[in-house]
């Protein structure tokens, strides 16, 4: 067989003139494409079409992975995740069986392509992540297998003799959202939506700091975003736990997490109601946002003389921003009145 394939309707008849034909023609789609060290036929110039052909075909896998190839996972050095990226002659006999539908099924995991040149397969808890990228020349290759699983890893960084209830989750999340430093900028989106699994995941088992940062990298834009509902609930369970999360809570109740032009709050009530009771449960933080919403009058109408009792009552526990706040506002002539207080202004609008 020629070293390059070659359509016998293009009229080529001897075998250097095949050779520079079939390249020529190639590069302008009109002969069928080949792959050069094996001879074997091209089965899809689409992306699409190839993976699907080259998940399920091992000779296709061979004939189209890259050798040698490079290889990248993450170990424990220490306490410490460490990327490692070596270049392997062959891949381990039963690395590509997670491509073929049947046994990413049987193993609760999803095959996800993304454009132009990477298979994503994962699984919705943030325990499973292999990134496959392949390169096109004369047709795709698989020339790269990322591992950036990490439960092995975990076992070694996050040992701990009586974990709470989500706290493997959350370093986990932690870990893939710093693992995001060493990754491509494309292999960076499937670390950011392992990191939300994982919270997630965390937050289902228990971990109040796991909701709040499930719910803070949604909105961040770096993760995929959840369904508003799901992140509220999230929001409510960090909150009940920390009362300081009432503030993050509040916000979401006016803005839904939509950071754009400033628009009257959506729900001023529950807002309110929100900041207010974290207030009452010792959150500085809350006093301070209550302050701010009285002076400003973004939430309820503005009310200087109680934005300054909230500023006050901050005093008590916080020594900076509270201070100035207080000094801004006796700049602009309010009085401090020991009379009005800064909870329980019940009025919304």
């Amino acid at each position: 067989m020629n070293r390059f394939f070659a359509v016998p309707s293009c009229g080529m008849t001897t075998h250097r003139l095949n050779q520079w034909l079939s390249i020529a023609l190639l590069g302008i789609g009109l002969c069928t494409s080949a792959f050069a060290s094996t001879g074997q036929q091209c089965p899809a110039n689409n992306f699409a079409d190839f993976v699907k052909i080259f998940s399920s075909d091992s000779a296709v896998q061979k004939a189209f992975t890259e050798s040698p190839i490079k290889a990248t996972h993450v170990v424990a050095e220490g306490n410490i995740p460490k990327v490692v990226v070596r270049s392997v002659k062959h891949l381990p006999a039963d690395e590509l069986s997670v491509l073929s539908a049947e046994s990413a099924a049987a193993s609760n995991l999803a095959i996800g392509i993304t454009f132009p040149n990477r298979v994503v397969v994962r699984d919705q808890q943030g325990a499973f992540l292999k990134i496959f990228v392949f390169k096109h020349s004369d047709c795709w290759v698989l020339n790269s297998v990322e591992d950036w699983t990490l439960e092995a890893v975990m076992d070694d960084v996050a040992r701990t003799d009586r974990p709470s209830p989500g706290e493997r989750e959350l370093k986990k999340g932690v870990m893939f959202d710093r693992l995001v430093n060493k990754a491509s900028g494309e292999s960076g989106v499937s670390l950011y939506a392992a990191a939300l699994d994982s919270y997630v995941d965390g937050a289902r088992k228990g971990s109040a700091q796991a909701a709040v940062a499930a719910a803070g990298i949604s909105l961040s834009g770096q993760a995929p975003r959840l369904p508003n509902e799901q992140i509220l609930e999230l929001m409510n369970q960090a909150f009940q736990s920390n009362p300081d999360d009432g503030v993050f809570l509040s916000l979401f109740y006016c803005d839904e997490g939509e950071y754009g032009d400033h628009k009257a709050c959506i729900d001023p009530q529950k807002s309110m109601a929100t900041l207010e009771n974290a207030a009452q449960r010792g959150s500085t933080h809350a006093l301070l946002r209550l302050g701010d919403v009285y002076e400003t009058g973004t939430v309820v109408a503005a009310d200087l003389p109680r934005a300054m009792a909230c500023y006050r009552e901050a005093n008590k526990t916080e020594n900076k921003s509270g201070p100035a706040a207080v000094e801004r506002l006796l700049a602009r002539g309010v009085i401090a009145d020991s009379s009005i207080v800064c909870i329980g202004a019940g009025h919304t609008q």
